[in-house]
C-alpha cells in the first residue's frame, strides 16, 4: 500500500526550497541551508509534539501566525532557547513562508500575519558595545610609532571602513581593490557561500592602499594576498592570530592613557561600522548589503538598541565629526540615491 502525503505540494515545496531555491537560486552556503533545514524540522517536531502532526499529515495551512507564535514559546520554555536562538528560528520559518508566498501556496494576507510576528527582546543588547569615532581615530593614531605602522594602520582602517569579516579581509588579493574615476576605490569581497559584493572605499583608504603596496607589494603581483606574513622564509596569507596581536599592541598602548577602552578584536570594527552606518540613518537593507548579510533580519539587530542606548549613541557621534575619515563616502553621501544604489549593487 502506497503512503501519500495529505499535502503533497507542500512536501514538494519543502524539498525544492532546501535543494534548489536556497543553494542554486539564492546561492546560500551550506551552513545557512543547514540552519533552514534544522528550523523547519524543529517546527515539524513541535507540531508533532503538540498537534500530533507529521510531514505526511502536515498542510500549508499549518504555517500560520498562531502556530508559529506557539512554536516560539515552546522553544523558549520547553527547550530553554535564548531569545537570539528563538529569533533565528523565526527568521528561518518566515523565510520559508516567504517562499511559499512566492509559490502562491500562502496568500498575501496569510504571509502578512506571519511577517507581523515580533522577535523576542534580545538580551544581548545590554552587552552590545562599539567604538566611538574618536576611539577609532585613537586606535589608528597609536600605530604611527609601530615598526609596521603603514601595514597596521591600513589593515585596521580597512577592517573598519569595509565592515567586512576578518576572513574576508585576509582573503583579499591585490586585484580585489580597484580605483574609481573619482579617486575613491571599490573592494570586491567573496563572503559566505562565495557570494560576491562590492563595497565602496574613501579616498583616504585608497591613499593608504597605494602607500601600503609601495612598501609591501613593490612587485605588484595582483594574485598575491593583500596581507601576508612570513613563515619558514615563505610568504603566506596572514592569519587572524596576527591581527589579534596587532590589536593587542594597540590596546596595551591605549590602556596606558585610558582604562575605559573596551577589549579590541577584529569583529568589533565590523560591529562599530554597522552601528555608525545605522546612526548616520543609512537604511537597514543597505547596511545588510554592506555587511554581506544573507538576511536583513540579521542586520535588524542594530535597530533594536534600547532607547537609552540610542540617546547615548547621539552623544557618541558629535555633530562636528560624524565619521572617522572626512571623505567617508557613506557619511558624505548618506542621503544620495546614486551612492545608495551603488551600495546595493544596483549600479
Amino acid at each position: 500500500m502506497r503512503i501519500s502525503a495529505k499535502d503533497p505540494r507542500l512536501v514538494s515545496l519543502i524539498g525544492d526550497f532546501i535543494k534548489v531555491y536556497l543553494p542554486r537560486v539564492k546561492s546560500r552556503d551550506d551552513d545557512t541551508i543547514a540552519s533552514y533545514r534544522y528550523s523547519i524540522n524543529l517546527y515539524i517536531a513541535y507540531l508533532g509534539a503538540k498537534k500530533n502532526l507529521t510531514l505526511l499529515t502536515l498542510q500549508t495551512s499549518d504555517f500560520n501566525q498562531v502556530n508559529i507564535v506557539d512554536f516560539m514559546a515552546w522553544l523558549k520554555t520547553e527547550r530553554q532557547n535564548v531569545a537570539t536562538t528563538v529569533n533565528h528560528r523565526l527568521s528561518d520559518i518566515r523565510g520559508f513562508c516567504h517562499y511559499l508566498l512566492k509559490k502562491k501556496a500562502l496568500t498575501p494576507d496569510e504571509f502578512e500575519e506571519i511577517r507581523e510576528i515580533n522577535d523576542y527582546d534580545d538580551d544581548r543588547i545590554i552587552e552590545f558595545t562599539w567604538l566611538t569615532t574618536d576611539e577609532v581615530a585613537s586606535i589608528l593614531n597609536c600605530v604611527d610609532i609601530n615598526r609596521d605602522a603603514t601595514r597596521d594602520r591600513f589593515l585596521i582602517s580597512l577592517l573598519y571602513e569595509s565592515g567586512a569579516r576578518i576572513n574576508e579581509v585576509l582573503s583579499l588579493k591585490l586585484h580585489d581593490i580597484k580605483p574609481t574615476s573619482n579617486g575613491e576605490a571599490d573592494v570586491h569581497f567573496y563572503g559566505k557561500g562565495n557570494k560576491h559584493r562590492i563595497t565602496p572605499l574613501s579616498k583616504e583608504i585608497w591613499r593608504q592602499y597605494c602607500s601600503y603596496c609601495e612598501r609591501y607589494h613593490p612587485e605588484k603581483n595582483e594574485q598575491d594576498y593583500l596581507f601576508y606574513s612570513f613563515r619558514n622564509g615563505r610568504r603566506n596569507k596572514m592569519s587572524s592570530d596576527n591581527v589579534s596581536r596587532i590589536l593587542a599592541e594597540c590596546e596595551n598602548k591605549l590602556r596606558k592613557k585610558s582604562t575605559d577602552l573596551i577589549h579590541l578584536h577584529s569583529h568589533l570594527f565590523r560591529r562599530t561600522r554597522a552601528m555608525h552606518l545605522y546612526q548616520a540613518k543609512v537604511p537597514l537593507p543597505t547596511i545588510s548589503e554592506w555587511l554581506g548579510h544573507s538576511n536583513v533580519e540579521t542586520t535588524r539587530f542594530y535597530a533594536k538598541v534600547t532607547e537609552e542606548m540610542k540617546r547615548e549613541a547621539l552623544h557618541k557621534l558629535s555633530d562636528s565629526d560624524k565619521s572617522v575619515f572626512k571623505d567617508d563616502v557613506v557619511f558624505k553621501y548618506a542621503d544620495d540615491e546614486e551612492v545608495l544604489k551603488r551600495l546595493c549593487g544596483l549600479k
